[in-house]
């Protein structure tokens, strides 16, 4: 099982994700998060960050981590910071393609085999709450737009609602509000392990 732990910069995924693996101690539990911005700005082609070829880099890594997921790992639970949906979400965000190209793209992947036992939690911040803008120190930073990126997630989310929640494939969506305090982090903690329990 891959549980992805999707939403905009600045909703707290990565906290929440932190904290939840101080507690756990289950070795069937394994956290995954592919340093996307690093690997552009160490072998060199920020340059081709508004290209294909840079979404063709994050996708065939997420694809290759859904296939395994489903072979190498059948046994493990995978919990993915950032997945498929932040990779699609921000290469229609930064135009690197044709939207109607992206979407239709995007909704092979979710249609495909290789898309099942799939977990997707969709972090939010409490209505109206945007979060000031924090120097992440990565390529991604001088792009962000909380408003536009959440508008994109929304937009994907509501188009694919039948794929992310088809239960016949073992796929299913979850939508937590983080408070960033210590009862969201127990909120997520409880969250993760009843998915993982079911």
């Amino acid at each position: 099982m891959i549980i992805m732990i999707e939403g905009p910069r600045g909703v707290g995924k990565s906290t929440l994700v932190d904290n939840y693996f101080k507690e756990n101690t289950r070795d069937d539990i394994i956290y995954y998060k592919f340093a996307f911005s690093d690997y552009i700005k160490n072998l060199g082609f920020e340059d081709q960050e508004k290209g294909p070829g840079v979404h063709y880099f994050s996708i065939s890594n997420i694809i290759t981590i859904l296939e395994i997921s489903n072979t190498i790992l059948k046994d493990k639970h995978v919990i993915f910071d950032r997945s498929i949906f932040s990779a699609y979400v921000w290469s229609i965000f930064r135009n690197r393609m044709p939207k109607n190209r992206l979407m239709v793209e995007f909704y092979n992947i979710l249609k495909s085999p290789i898309y099942r036992d799939c977990k997707l939690v969709s972090v939010e911040n409490p209505d109206g709450h945007v979060p000031s803008l924090r120097d992440k120190s990565d390529i991604f930073n001088k792009y962000e737009s909380f408003e536009e990126e959440s508008k994109i997630y929304s937009e994907v989310f509501s188009v694919y609602t039948e794929q992310i929640n088809n239960q016949f494939k073992g796929n299913f969506g979850y939508k937590f509000i983080n408070n960033k305090n210590d009862n969201s982090i127990r909120e997520f903690n409880n969250l993760i392990n009843s998915i993982v329990d079911k």
